[in-house]
């Protein structure tokens, strides 16, 4: 039985990849109760007869029902320390991209908003502060000055909510705790007169792509794989089915990527010339773009633009060269079947065997590791 909700992009790439585990590994006969994120569980649950049960459940009254099933049971929301086997994405990853994501972008002036309570939120605003303080840079916290409740919460916290953006310094980055509210966020700055992302730059997680598309700006947004963690999950339940007692209780799911759109594309950099710099490499990265070449549109030695870069991001241009690079081999290795020499030379590498220890050395992976292991929930694409 899946018992896990489908109004979300999360939600649904989580059967999504519960489906192709079936395609791969069944046959499993499948009983899907349509409901909503908050519903209860059906009544007739402790009446059925199965073999196990993957839940996403957010009421704790709901979870002692689920263990009182006797049967193997798998959580997609709650942690392992709710006494149920668990699947679910690294918060503390999530952090910790974010904060990269939005230094990336030259802001020094960093916050966090989301106005809900809930664990997952406490985990990746604890990372980002937390990576953000390794970098002795400060963060902001949005907390609602009043518990607001009922019909007008919304409204109390919009308010609340613009105050303080009109406090934060600007430029400043925000990384909200979900896509649902980096696009509220990103209304009320519109109410404000506060441009996005030359003022705010806001980044969200899901990657709900309907959500982020129709938002104004289109929102920046953190993948957390629901498709694999929605396959590890199915495969975990098979070996509770199958009587395996030595198994993980707590499986965490690294987050696939950031993917870049409007709302934080920006470069935040006071220096025009380094600003300058950077678009031209994440334009032009790919086709063998040297540090000279760089230096030279902008009428600057290769040692000065080193040390501006330096300066204005604690990075040096290779640095910024190689990470885009490495961005778009990672997005060919997940989404395409190209072979690894296709792709190190549609990334501007002088070679296979450069690109190889490039990549191993930045990922801890070969390239056939990578795509192994971030391709299995995935349908494949036949080329480019």
């Amino acid at each position: 039985m899946l018992l896990i909700e489908t109004s979300r992009a999360y939600g649904r790439g989580l059967v999504e990849g519960i489906g192709r585990f079936v395609e791969q590994r069944g046959p499993w006969s499948i009983y899907y109760d349509e409901r909503g994120l908050h519903d209860p569980l059906p009544t007739w649950l402790k009446q059925w007869r199965g073999d196990g049960i993957i839940a996403r459940t957010v009421r704790k009254t709901d979870l002692k029902r689920l263990r009182a099933t006797g049967l193997p049971v798998v959580e997609l929301y709650a942690e392992a320390s709710v006494g149920l086997p668990s699947v679910f994405p690294d918060h503390d990853l999530v952090g910790q991209m974010a904060a990269e994501h939005l230094l990336g972008r030259g802001l020094r002036h960093l916050a966090f908003y989301c106005a809900d309570r809930a664990f997952w939120v406490e985990r990746r605003r604890e990372a980002f502060v937390r990576n953000l303080a390794e970098r002795n840079c400060g963060c902001e916290v949005f907390a609602p000055l009043t518990p607001a409740r009922g019909k007008d919460r919304p409204r109390i916290l919009d308010r609340q909510a613009a105050a303080w953006l009109r406090a934060l310094p600007k430029p400043c980055g925000i990384f909200c705790a979900s896509d649902l509210h980096a696009a509220r966020l990103s209304n009320v700055c519109r109410d404000c007169g506060i441009a996005v992302p030359e003022q705010v730059a806001l980044l969200g997680v899901d990657n709900d792509q309907v959500m982020c598309s129709v938002s104004s700006p289109s929102l920046s947004s953190i993948d957390l794989d629901s498709r694999r963690i929605g396959y590890e999950a199915a495969l975990l339940l098979a070996r509770l089915m199958a009587g395996k007692r030595r198994i993980e209780t707590e499986v965490r799911i690294e987050p696939l990527t950031v993917v870049t759109r409007q709302s934080t594309d920006t470069v935040a950099v006071a220096d025009p010339e380094v600003a300058h710099a950077v678009r031209l490499i994440r334009e032009q990265a790919c086709r063998r773009l040297r540090v000279a070449e760089v230096a030279a549109t902008l009428g600057l030695s290769p040692r000065v633009l080193q040390q501006r870069f330096q300066k204005a991001l604690r990075r040096t241009p290779k640095q910024e060269i190689l990470h885009v690079r490495m961005e778009r081999a990672k997005m060919l290795l997940r989404e395409t079947d190209a072979t690894a020499e296709s792709i190190s030379r549609q990334t501007g590498f002088a070679s296979l065997q450069y690109f190889s220890r490039s990549f191993r050395r930045e990922t801890g992976l070969t390239a056939r590791a990578y795509r192994s292991e971030h391709r299995q929930s995935r349908p494949r694409s036949s080329g480019l």
